[in-house]
């Protein structure tokens, strides 16, 4: 009964609590809602939150591929939502200037360095080879032919002096000259007191021209008068070392017989020698004539020799593609030999007030050179800047920056792709907005009907071009389309070869037309070639671009009228640039707009004919 009982009034307690709360909804649904309390909305905060304002959508864009954009909501190529791009999100977007999260910034590894000016220099450390002073080694040789008798000096290495005895030689030739020399002398002598002055003219004449003989033959005077002192003839002629050095070749051994003009020794002076260096492309402003250089060798640890260059040689090697140059350095105790590798230090003073910064800072695209400077608070901006010679891991600016600009030196690469990116969808974003304007005047001017004579609401869609030609002018035209989309992809390339290649076969062609033609059907053709052939044969490809675009107007209302099929079946696709409000042909499955260059390809939207 107890248990009983205690169920009871917890199940009445439970529908009297019921109870009371509907009574308590009641009264508060009569309650009116206080009208000065601000409803929450979104974009806007709650009560006590500041107001936000409504952020406006530039564009949409798919998260998995940033160029692809749109102007609104959808789907991407891979069939995923558009995320949407706010203006606040792209400012100074114009200006080229990025903004980055900090966070991301950080994560990114991002430094940054002031850039300052200070002096500059250059220290270039390489390896160079000793070899011999060209200027202080003479060769040994002989002007007369004859036998080594004996030779004084007889191995390689030695030292000489000058004028020391080296080899003795016996030659027939020079012992008939010595008798002649003898026979002359006593001649004068008996001649000397003659009456007859031609007599002694006669004996002075022989004698000298025998003396000069002997001369030329290396005898010196010396042994002149030995030889005339001794008055009987010498057997041998001694030669002497022209030189004070160093015995570097020996060619000669005693019985040999010798020839006038053989090399019997080479001397070399050593008490100064050359020191041959390479040096790369890149480091020529460094050097100078007249410079001082410093050398050290590997196994004279702590002693360093002074010198100079002397020689800058004026060619590149192939191979190494680098320039060799000379320097000079004396030789104290003859201490430096020949063959031996040194270490090179040249130091050069560039400026003493350059603009540097960091060589790491510098992205490097083989056509222009840009640094990422940034600009406080998360934003970079690009710059492009003129550089100067390099060293000692900076580089000085020429033009682009100014002292105390701040310059990114590590994670650039990632903030330069992400500025090449936003400028890619300024640019399309543009031309997007270029076309749909000139689309909207061109169906106002129809609306108006102030474009007579053409479809209405079609502008220049409607001009067409409808010759009747013959066979051999429907193929002539057929190469005349060729010869056009060859020049397109030239401009494409911006080649400027090709593009006059392509301008002189098509003038070939138009002649050959032209010639087809004595009615003048396609007068309008051929003249519209002849009046862009200047500019696409000019090799300038601004002009190429203006020529082309006037060939392009006929080309375009030849496919549209007695070309067009044709220019189907051979999958010709028609295009027009919004930024230039021009036409243009191409084959290319991919936008290739000639008239804007590589960095604006893109640009172009496909129109049916």
């Amino acid at each position: 009964m107890a248990v009983k009982a205690k169920k009871v009034i917890t199940g009445g307690l439970l529908v009297l609590l019921l109870l009371a709360g509907i009574l308590w909804f009641a009264s508060r649904g009569d309650e009116k809602p206080d009208s000065a309390a601000p409803a929450v909305t979104a974009g806007e905060g709650g009560e006590g939150e500041a107001a936000k304002p409504k952020r406006k959508i530039k564009y949409w864009q798919a998260p998995m591929d940033p160029t692809y954009i749109s102007d609104k909501p959808g789907k991407s190529p891979m069939g995923m939502d558009l995320i949407p791009v706010y203006e606040d999100e792209a400012e100074d977007e114009v200006e080229g200037a990025i903004k980055i999260d900090p966070v991301t910034v950080q994560n990114m590894g991002v430094r940054t360095e002031k850039v300052t000016k200070r002096p500059f220099s250059a220290t270039i450390r390489t390896v160079g080879y000793i070899t011999y002073d060209e200027e202080l080694v003479k060769d040994v040789n002989t002007k007369i032919s004859g036998w080594v008798e004996e030779l004084y000096v007889d191995t390689t290495g030695e030292d000489v002096r000058e004028g020391q005895e080296l080899l003795s030689i016996y030659s027939p030739e020079l012992v008939s000259t010595q008798q002649e020399y003898l026979q002359a002398l006593q001649y004068k002598a008996r001649t000397s007191d003659s009456a007859f002055a031609n007599v002694v003219r006669g004996a002075d004449t022989l004698l000298e021209s025998t003396r000069k003989r002997l001369l030329l033959m290396d005898i010196d005077p010396g042994q002149i008068r030995a030889l005339e002192e001794r008055g009987e003839v010498q057997k041998t002629m001694v030669l002497r070392s022209p030189a004070t050095g160093t015995v570097i070749k020996k060619h000669v051994f005693e019985g040999m017989e010798v020839k006038p003009g053989m090399k019997l020794y080479t001397v070399a002076d050593l008490s100064r020698v050359w020191v041959l260096v390479s040096f790369y492309e890149y480091e020529l402003p460094f050097l100078k004539v007249g410079q001082k250089a410093e050398m050290s060798l590997p196994y004279e640890p702590g002693v360093t020799y002074s010198g100079r260059i002397t020689f800058i040689y004026p060619y590149l090697s192939g191979k190494t593609r680098t320039v060799q140059v000379r320097m000079e350095f004396e030789n104290p105790g003859l201490r430096l030999k020949p063959d031996m590798y040194a270490d090179v230090v040249v130091r050069s003073r560039i400026s003493d007030d350059a603009l540097l910064v960091p060589s790491e800072s510098v992205i490097r695209t083989g056509v222009r050179n840009i640094v990422i400077t940034s600009l406080g608070g998360g934003k970079f901006l690009p710059k492009e800047v003129t550089l100067g010679p390099e060293g000692e891991g900076f580089v000085q600016v020429l033009s682009g920056l100014d002292e105390g600009e701040t310059v990114v030196v590590s994670g650039q690469f990632l903030i330069d792709s992400e500025s090449n990116l936003r400028e890619a969808i300024n640019k399309m974003l543009a031309a997007k907005k270029a076309a749909k304007k000139m689309e909207m005047d061109m169906k106002k001017e129809g609306d108006a009907g102030t474009d007579t004579g053409k479809e209405k609401g079609e502008g220049d869609k409607a001009e067409m071009l409808h010759p009747a030609l013959n066979k051999a002018q429907a193929e002539l035209m057929a190469e005349v389309v060729e010869d056009y989309l060859r020049i397109h992809d030239a401009l494409v390339e911006e080649s400027a070869d090709a593009i006059t290649e392509g301008a002189r076969a098509l003038s070939g062609t138009v002649r050959k037309l032209k010639a087809s033609d004595p009615e003048g059907v396609l007068q309008k053709v051929y003249r519209s070639v002849e009046e862009s052939l200047d500019g696409l044969l000019s090799g300038d490809i601004g002009k190429a671009r203006e020529s082309f675009a006037v060939l392009s107007r006929t080309m375009a209302a030849y496919v549209r009228g007695a070309g067009r099929t044709d220019a189907l079946s051979a999958g010709i696709k028609l295009y027009f640039c919004p930024m230039k409000k021009e036409y243009w042909l191409q084959k290319a499955a991919d936008v290739q707009n000639p008239y804007l260059g590589k960095d604006m390809l893109i640009c172009g939207n496909e129109e049916k004919y």
